[in-house]
């Protein structure tokens, strides 16, 4: 019978204390790939549309990359919903209830300065702004030097954007007559006001193709004001969090496939949105809007950066007509309201180079 090796204490301490230390490494690993989720992850993300179901671009770019299994294949699941109004996304948005948001390049800014909410634009799809002014064709108006004595609808509020195109014209609000007009295009050409303010995929389409009405639209951007157009946005808290980083950026991937899809087959994209609109949707008109959006959409900046893509420089540039024009009270600092950071880290082929529609 043969005796049992004998191990000095000190060997066995060794092989003990490397087991141990194997043992904790082991566990270190484990709890750094739990605590955050890995590339392979399921993640979940709610998007709020900032208005009812209709085919305004950042609402189809969500809406094709559901229909069209671009989330599904980045492992995200989207819950998209929409706005009952009166700021409700914003306002859900900033309690943590929705994820992203949409929102207009301006108003963006407006809330920043005041009252500091922390909210932070990540893609832009409007290059230029959404609104315009629009004229009968007959009304003798050539240029917006032309509304000098003229009777001026606004929504709302004044835009800054449109007396900052006033006064590119040597025009105050002085030498208008401004009335309040709301969401109500008829009183264009029932001739109550001679300039009616538009978005400019909305009511032009209304106005020529429902009321029958021959007109001509007007826009800041074109006579030298720097305008944009709608954004998604979140929290700075969201993008704090490694997690719901992560969904955010596939959110930001799938959502600029579903863009690019539009841009290459709109009716299909229409096709897919038809899954959220009503039944008694006009889809002549969704088209019209989502045919707008696209033109807006694309320029060389985004030819040469991606789809989605902005600048500093272009925020600024519209801060200050917010700041010389009354549209807020008192600067802000754009860098904090602006991520690209997503948008440079998603895949070349889904955002760099694309090409325009005229371009294919």
């Amino acid at each position: 019978m043969h005796a049992l090796p004998q191990y000095p204490f000190q060997h066995w301490s060794r092989r003990l204390l490397a087991l141990l230390t194997l043992t904790i490494v082991v566990a270190v690993v484990a709890a750094a790939c739990g605590g955050g989720n890995s590339d392979n992850d399921r993640l979940s993300i709610t998007f709020m549309a900032g208005f009812r179901a209709q085919a305004n671009l950042p609402f189809v770019a969500a809406y094709v990359a559901d229909q069209e299994g671009f989330f599904d294949d980045l492992d995200l699941d989207v819950t998209i919903q929409h706005s009952s109004g009166q700021g409700e996304h914003v306002r859900l948005l900033l309690g943590d209830d929705v994820d992203v948001t949409t929102q207009p390049a301006s108003e963006l800014i407006q809330r920043r300065a005041d009252p500091g909410a922390p909210l932070v634009a990540v893609a832009l799809f409007g290059q230029t702004g959404d609104l315009g002014y629009a004229v009968l064709a007959d009304s003798g108006i050539e240029s917006p030097a032309d509304f000098a004595g003229r009777t001026v609808g606004f929504k709302g509020v004044v835009q800054a954007e449109f007396l900052a195109m006033l006064n590119a014209k040597g025009l105050t609000d002085a030498d208008v007559d401004l009335v309040g007009v709301g969401f109500n295009p008829v009183v264009l050409p029932e001739g109550q006001v001679d300039v009616y303010p538009v978005f400019l995929d909305n009511e032009p389409d209304i106005l020529q193709r429902v009321m029958g009405a021959s007109i001509r639209v007007f826009q800041a951007g074109d006579h030298g004001v720097p305008t944009l157009g709608v954004t998604y946005v979140v929290t700075e808290d969201l993008l704090a969090d490694a997690d719901r980083r992560e969904a955010l950026r596939r959110f930001l991937i799938g959502a600029m496939r579903g863009f690019q899809f539009a841009l290459a087959d709109p009716a299909a994209a229409i096709e897919a949105t038809t899954a959220f609109l009503s039944d008694e949707a006009d889809l002549v008109h969704e088209r019209f809007i989502l045919d707008t959006d696209l033109a807006n959409a694309t320029s060389e900046l985004t030819l040469a950066n991606g789809l989605g893509w902005f600048t500093d420089q272009q925020f600024q540039a519209l801060h200050d007509v917010l700041l010389a024009f009354g549209g807020i009270e008192q600067g802000v600092e754009i860098g904090p309201m602006l991520d690209r950071s997503l948008l440079e880290s998603t895949a070349q082929e889904d955002r760099a180079h694309q090409r325009s529609p005229a371009q294919n």
